[in-house]
């Protein structure tokens, strides 16, 4: 996962000492890389053990390997449609621009994914019963297509598009579950129900989210992120729909490659299936 994207992404949970601290790194990446905790400490104001504590808690071993990190790290400037598609645009203009920044999204979902986390997503879904999955609005138009790419491979899922439906589904959960929330802002109330109750009876919880201290990460033994590139007061969700449908096809991949010869078996049964239509 990116260095400087973890920084920016988690900048809203920050004390007000890591926050002096990210903010200079990403002013002064350079600098930064070229410098000791003690120094990088002296010219923000700080401690050192500062400095290896804010490391620490981006995952890294100490403040060398954060350094390492940012070495090989590029910083992009995370852009919103909304900043980018102006009233007076042509359609050709507003195709190219939206051609541009979705590449662009892309490729931050891609640098913030944490391939072990996203390992230990695929492993616990392959050993779990029934995969129930939670999200509404724009996360349940994802919801809908994870479940269909499931169904062709024979994975058991459970998903409604009424969440009545799908919280009364999720009374059957048991510890042989797994239950993933996909919740671009961790805070939907209905989906964090969905998944309290998954995590009290023993089920495997896996949320699919912004990287920020939510009550949805709290609720979650893995967490999968995507990039913060929405506001409040939005077109509409677009970037998180789109970096959400990354993580779910990855998933789906995973689960794929696990026995390929089956997984061929059970695409050609189910194209067999569909052919009686015609």
């Amino acid at each position: 996962m990116s260095c400087i994207y973890k920084m920016q992404e988690g900048m809203a949970s920050y004390t007000s000492t890591e926050k002096k601290i990210a903010k200079y790194i990403l002013q002064n990446p350079n600098e930064v890389v070229q410098s000791s905790a003690q120094a990088l400490g002296g010219m923000v104001g700080v401690s050192a053990a500062a400095v290896i504590r804010f490391s620490h808690k981006l995952g890294y071993r100490g403040f060398t390997a954060l350094k390492v990190d940012l070495a090989r790290d590029s910083s992009k400037a995370a852009i919103n449609f909304d900043d980018v598609i102006k009233e007076e645009d042509s359609m050709e203009t507003v195709v190219n621009k939206s051609k541009g920044l979705n590449m662009m999204l892309q490729d931050q979902a891609y640098r913030l994914l944490n391939t072990e986390n996203l390992d230990r997503a695929v492993q616990a879904l392959l050993k779990c019963q029934t995969i129930y999955l939670f999200g509404v609005s724009g996360s349940g138009i994802v919801c809908m297509d994870f479940m269909e790419k499931l169904s062709r491979i024979n994975r058991r899922v459970v998903y409604h598009n009424d969440f009545h439906d799908q919280l009364a589904s999720a009374a059957h959960m048991s510890n042989r579950d797994a239950a993933i929330a996909i919740s671009y802002s961790g805070r939907t109330h209905e989906v964090n129900t969905a998944m309290k109750f998954a995590k009290e009876i023993g089920a495997m919880t896996i949320a699919i989210t912004q990287f920020r201290k939510t009550p949805l990460s709290k609720l979650s033994d893995i967490l999968l992120y995507i990039p913060t590139t929405e506001r409040e007061l939005r077109l509409g969700a677009i970037a998180s729909r789109n970096a959400s449908l990354i993580v779910t096809d990855l998933l789906y991949l995973g689960l794929a490659k696990s026995d390929m010869k089956q997984t061929k078996e059970y695409i050609v049964k189910t194209r067999n299936a569909i052919n009686r239509l015609k």
